[in-house]
């Protein structure tokens, strides 16, 4: 438990006032005149670039094709497009209030309001219902409508008496639709599993709970507008009070920043709303284990632009990172290493959210632009710690040396097969050199139909095959929690007990050790004398077999990793990558290099130096 259960709500019912300021409106001249030359310069510059041209606009036929063909991409980026030309818009009208920029969001605002359904394709049941097209009947609240509900919510706390004096009328017809599309639905059908349970986290619940609060605070009235943030704040708490208490994220670095990250932009919310009450209860104990949420992104870093990945998570960080986010988390809970090791991401002269995704919403990226310690923040750098164990996913790093990148860093992977956004990978090893990995985990691929139905276990990133972990007698992972691996952390690396990870309850304990310069995976099982079992390491790019061993290269061109090991007949398998998300961090190949070891051993070892 993260946090004692009915903390955050308690905080709310002593100290929450809903007429307290969450954003500085358009009317406050003074706060939007204060804007840096160079923010407003690329504000403008953003929004003039669009202006005049045609909106994007999402597609029935766009909307079908998830039923259709899996796609969810075509809905989704023309929403995505639309939003992004809005957030532009209204920035570029609170920092220069011209009718013609006030035109600009009157019209995207218009189009939000006639879009049919706010759901995302993925997530509507109206295709469970035999239906082509969204049922305006029974609006579903799922990540998209939370998304549209908080845009709105932050267009009209910023531009609100702009627009009803610009286009009388507009801003209650977006109240209206808000009303009924998601904060009525969202206290009168009390069935949404995204809210999770008592036992069970949902890593939605904090994306959702917190874009209904400004939601709620633009457009609900009394007694309405209570229900809805009494609700919300209740489903954060509970949110967080279900994470582990090492504040570790099951879905992975890249997942922190909507589940975990989009709790502390909520709770930011929260403490201005009770004027401090939250960051004084950090401080007092009483939210105290929100620190070690906070510390998760910088636990899992590897190097500049990698981090130690696993689940769907990605191992290439990427340019569009909220760190803002990071940086109010950290002050908010009195992290000085952290708070600065978010700056020396801060990118002078950049807007938050300037991309055509959900990473940032409208919301952080007006936190951010009003954010002066952001602003004035030193940067620092990355902790790197020495040692990292996650007990609660059985997941643990070593590196060479605490605080620097170079040499050698370990990453096993152990806990459960039912983990959320869970791949079968109990056992698994990933390399870096250089704060780069080498033996990889894949990640995640693009999205589609198949990736969270009944064949997502047949999606070959997905399966213990193509992850660095044995084929027990030729046999892969199942996924479910009654499969499990136990990880005994020791001073120079771990030791996990593969024996419930495999069908067959073959005995099965691997080692894994960071010592003298060189990673050792060593095997110990009666089940290596089959000769089906094989031993696997996957990597980007074509490995290259040697009598002495084999050599990994590294991404990019980096160093690489040369293995030597114990007697086996070595086969390399690779195959093309035709997907963009996983390119991005691999390149056009990865293969798997599979050991069949030799003269029916109980025992077998590898072992890794750069190269």
């Amino acid at each position: 438990m993260l946090i004692p259960r009915g903390t955050l709500s308690d905080l709310w019912r002593e100290h929450g006032a809903v007429d307290r300021p969450v954003v500085p409106p358009s009317t406050d001249r003074a706060a939007w005149t204060s804007v840096a030359p160079e923010l407003r310069a690329t504000i403008l510059a953003a929004a003039d670039g669009e202006r005049g041209t045609a909106w994007a606009q999402p597609l029935l036929s766009q909307w079908a094709a998830y039923a259709r063909t899996g796609d969810r991409a075509g809905w989704e980026g023309a929403v995505f497009r639309r939003d992004l030309r809005l957030r532009r818009a209204v920035l570029a009208a609170a920092v220069d209030p011209v009718a013609e920029r006030l035109d600009e969001v009157a019209d995207g605002l218009w189009l939000l309001a006639e879009q049919s359904t706010w759901c995302w394709p993925a997530h509507d049941d109206a295709f469970a219902r035999g239906r082509r097209v969204p049922d305006i009947e029974r609006p579903v609240l799922d990540l998209g409508a939370g998304e549209a509900a908080a845009l709105a919510g932050w267009v009209v706390l910023v531009l609100g008496e702009a627009l009803d004096a610009h286009a009388p009328g507009l801003v209650a017809r977006v109240r209206d639709e808000t009303v009924r599309r998601v904060l009525r639905p969202f206290v009168d059908r009390r069935e949404w599993a995204w809210e999770g349970s008592e036992e069970r986290v949902h890593n939605w619940a904090p994306w959702i709970h917190g874009n209904l609060l400004p939601a709620a605070l633009a457009f609900a009235d009394e007694p309405l507008r209570a229900r809805v943030l009494a609700l919300s704040i209740d489903g954060l708490d509970r949110y967080l009070a279900q994470l582990p208490t090492d504040g570790g994220i099951d879905e992975g670095f890249a997942y922190w920043w909507q589940g975990a990250g989009r709790a502390f932009d909520a709770l930011g919310l929260l403490d201005a709303l009770t004027a401090g009450a939250v960051a004084a209860a950090i401080q007092d104990g009483r939210l105290t284990g929100l620190r070690e949420l906070a510390l998760f992104p910088e636990r899992v870093q590897l190097g500049e632009g990698w981090v130690a990945s696993f689940s769907d998570a990605e191992a290439r960080t990427g340019d569009a990172l909220p760190w803002s986010v990071l940086h109010r988390a950290a002050v908010l809970c009195g992290l000085e290493a952290t708070a600065a090791f978010a700056a020396r991401h801060r990118r002078p002269g950049r807007v938050i959210g300037d991309e055509a995704d959900v990473v940032a919403g409208l919301g952080r990226t007006l936190a951010e632009l009003f954010d002066a310690d952001w602003h004035a923040a030193r940067p620092g750098p990355a902790p790197l710690p020495g040692r990292v164990e996650f007990p609660s996913l059985g997941v643990g790093l070593r590196r060479e040396w605490s605080g620097d990148p170079r040499g050698l860093a370990v990453v096993v992977k152990g806990g459960r097969n039912d983990e959320n956004h869970n791949h079968n990978d109990l056992g698994a090893v990933a390399i870096a050199v250089d704060g780069v990995p080498v033996v990889i985990d894949v990640g995640r691929a693009t999205y589609t139909a198949a990736t969270f139905s009944d064949a997502r276990y047949r999606l070959w990133h997905v399966t213990s095959g193509w992850h660095s972990t044995p084929l027990v007698r030729g046999r892969e992972q199942q996924p479910g929690g009654a499969w499990r691996a136990a990880v005994q952390a020791r001073s120079d690396g771990w030791t996990l007990d593969l024996g419930a990870a495999f069908p067959g309850g073959d005995p099965w304990l691997r080692t894994v050790l960071l010592r003298g310069g060189a990673v050792t995976v060593r095997d110990e099982s009666p089940a290596l004398a089959d000769p089906a079992t094989r031993l696997v390491l996957v990597c980007a790019g074509t490995p290259e077999v040697h009598g002495d061993g084999v050599l990994l290269p590294g991404p990019d061109g980096k160093r690489g990793l040369r293995i030597a090991h114990d007697p086996a007949d070595v086969v390399v398998e690779s195959r093309a990558v035709d997907d963009a998300l996983l390119e991005r961090s691999w390149g056009p190949v990865v293969s798997r290099v599979l050991f069949a070891p030799l003269d029916r051993p109980e025992r077998w070892e590898l072992q890794g130096r750069a190269a």
